[in-house]
C-alpha cells in the first residue's frame, strides 16, 4: 500500500533549486561515476568462478556455520553450493562481517596452508576488483561504517527504476518542505535525514557488509518533515492498493504513524527484503524531530507553511456560489451566505478567510467583527496560522468600529498564541484589557506567568520582572505566585 501527498503545482517563478539540485546530482552519478558498475562488478564474479577462492573459502565458511551451531544455514549453504549455486553461498558469506574480517586477517585461511600464497594473491585481487565500483567504495556498510559510505550512500541507486521511484516522490514533496524550510536548511535536513537512516540501520539491524544504496532513507525524512509541517491541517493524499487507487483528505500528521508503522510490519515479516525498512524507518523518525526541533527552539524564524492545493469538495462549490453572487453585486446576500458556512465550518480556513476579506470592507458591521472573532479562535498550532491571526490582529486594531471587541474567550486565546509565536508585547498588553474586564479571570494568573516567561525567552529582562511583579502583587496565594 502507497500513501502519499499530492502537492500543489511548484512555483516556477521561485524554483525549489535543492530539490532541482539533488535530483541531477542523483541522475548524473547514475548515468556517469556509476556507468560500467555492473560489468566490472561481473567480471570480478567471473573472476571468482574462475580462481581457487570458490573451493578454499566457501567450505570454510559452511564449517564455521556448523561450529558455531548456525545448523540451519550450514545446510542451506551445504545444499546451494553442491547445486554450484556457489554466489548464494558467496552472499551469506559476505553478509557475514565476523568472518570476513577473519577471513581478511588470514584467520580462517592461514599462513601455514599450503594454498595459502595463490589464496591470498586471488583474494586481494577479487578485492581490488570489487572496489573498483562506485557502489562498493561509497555504499553504507553497518558492520563497517564509514564517513563516504553515510553521505555517499543516498546518491547511489541500484538500477534505473530504483532512481526513477526515489526521484518522483522526492519531487513530490521536496520543493514544498524546501519552500518552508529555506534551501540551506532543506538542504542540511535532508542530509540529516539520510545520516539518521544509516544510524537506525546500524542501531536495530544486524551488522552486514552488504551494500546499503539510494536516496529512500533522506526521502523518507522529507516525507516525514512534510506532514510534520502541515500538523492537523487537512490535505490530500493519494493512496494505491493493489490495482485500486484514489485520493483523500486527512489532517497531515496522522499519516506518519501510518508510515512508520509499515515500515516495522514490513521489516518484521520480510527480514531478509533486498528493501531496507530500517533504514525508512529512521528517515521517518530523523525528518520528524528535525522539524519538531525546530519548532520547539527557533522561535526567532517562525516556519511558514506554503499553501497546500485545496480538493474541489463541497466546501469548494459553496464558495464558488458566493463569488458568483460576488460578481452580480449582491453583497449582502454573499456576506450572509459567507456567515452562515464560516458558522458552520469553523475550523475551515478557506472560508473563514473569504469571510474575513468581504467583511472588513464594512468595519463597522458586526460581520467584521465577527468574522475577525473566528480567525482569532481557530484551532491548531500552525505557523501558517500563526502569521494569519496576526496580522488579522494589526489589521483589526486599524480598522474596527466604532471600537474593537473582544471577548474572554478571544482574549485568552489571543494572549497565548502571541506569548508563543513572539508577540509578548501585544500578549502583555491584552493581559491588561482582559484584568481590566474580568479581574477575577481563572485563567489571568496562568497568563501572566506564561506571559512573563515569554519575556525571559526574548532576553527583555525588565518586562519579565514587571510580570513577576504583577503576579505576585495581584495573586499572592496562586500555584503560579509560588511557582
Amino acid at each position: 500500500m502507497i500513501i502519499i501527498p499530492v502537492s500543489r503545482s511548484p512555483d516556477w517563478r521561485k524554483p525549489p533549486v535543492i530539490t532541482l539540485l539533488l535530483i541531477a546530482i542523483n541522475v548524473l552519478i547514475f548515468f556517469g561515476l556509476q556507468n560500467g558498475d555492473d560489468d566490472k562488478i561481473n567480471k570480478a564474479y567471473e573472476y571468482y568462478e574462475k580462481s581457487i577462492l570458490v573451493r578454499t573459502e566457501l567450505p570454510r565458511y559452511i564449517k564455521h556455520l556448523e561450529t558455531a551451531n548456525e545448523t540451519k544455514k550450514a545446510a542451506r549453504a551445504t545444499e546451494e553450493l553442491s547445486k554450484k549455486r556457489w554466489f548464494v553461498v558467496l552472499r551469506m558469506m559476505e553478509d557475514d562481517a565476523v568472518f570476513m574480517k577473519n577471513l581478511r586477517d588470514g584467520r580462517i585461511i592461514r599462513a601455514d596452508d599450503a594454498d595459502y600464497a595463490e589464496w591470498r594473491r586471488q583474494r586481494d585481487e577479487f578485492e581490488r576488483m570489487r572496489k573498483s565500483t562506485i557502489i562498493e567504495r561509497f555504499a553504507f556498510k553497518s558492520a563497517e561504517p564509514t564517513l563516504a559510505g553515510l553521505i555517499g550512500h543516498m546518491f547511489l541507486h541500484g538500477d534505473f527504476g530504483h532512481l526513477l521511484g526515489n526521484m518522483a516522490f522526492l519531487f513530490i514533496v521536496g520543493y514544498m518542505v524546501e519552500e518552508a524550510l529555506g534551501k540551506g536548511r532543506y538542504l542540511l535536513f535532508y542530509l540529516l535525514a539520510g545520516i539518521g537512516s544509516c544510524a537506525c540501520y546500524t542501531l536495530l539491524g544486524t551488522p552486514t557488509m552488504i551494500p546499503g544504496i539510494g536516496a529512500s532513507g533522506a526521502i523518507s525524512g522529507v516525507m516525514a518533515m512534510y506532514v510534520t509541517l502541515y500538523g492537523m491541517q487537512r490535505i490530500r493524499f493519494f493512496y494505491w492498493i493493489l490495482v485500486y487507487f484514489d485520493f483523500f483528505r486527512a489532517p497531515a500528521i496522522i499519516i506518519l504513524p501510518f508510515w512508520i508503522a509499515q515500515e516495522c510490519y514490513q521489516y518484521l515479516i520480510n527480514p531478509d527484503s533486498m528493501v531496507n525498512y530500517l533504514a525508512h524507518l529512521g528517515g521517518f523518525i530523523t525528518g520528524a524531530a528535525l522539524i519538531g526541533m525546530v519548532c520547539l527552539f527557533d522561535r526567532k524564524q517562525p516556519l511558514v507553511v506554503p499553501q497546500h492545493e485545496n480538493i474541489v469538495d463541497r466546501h469548494d462549490t459553496e464558495l464558488a456560489r458566493v463569488e458568483k453572487l460576488l460578481n452580480a453585486l449582491r453583497l449582502d446576500e454573499a456576506r450572509r451566505e459567507l456567515r452562515r458556512l464560516a458558522d458552520l465550518n469553523q475550523d475551515n480556513l478557506p472560508i473563514i478567510k473569504r469571510y474575513y476579506q468581504i467583511a472588513r470592507h464594512a468595519p463597522a458591521s458586526d460581520d467584521y467583527h465577527h468574522a475577525a472573532a473566528l480567525i482569532f479562535v481557530l484551532p491548531g498550532d500552525y505557523p501558517a496560522i500563526d502569521e494569519l491571526i496576526y496580522a488579522t490582529f494589526d489589521d483589526y486594531l486599524k480598522l474596527a468600529r466604532p471600537s474593537v471587541r473582544f471577548s474572554a474567550r478571544q482574549l485568552i486565546a489571543l494572549i497565548r498564541r502571541f506569548a508563543r509565536t513572539g508577540h509578548a508585547v501585544d500578549a502583555e498588553r491584552l493581559t491588561r484589557v482582559l484584568a481590566s474586564r474580568s479581574p477575577r479571570q481563572n485563567e489571568l494568573p496562568d497568563l501572566l506567568l506564561l506571559v512573563a516567561r515569554a519575556f525571559r525567552h526574548e532576553g527583555n529582562a525588565s518586562m519579565y520582572d514587571e510580570m513577576m511583579n504583577r503576579l505576585r502583587q495581584n495573586y499572592p496565594d496562586c500555584e503560579e505566585a509560588r511557582v
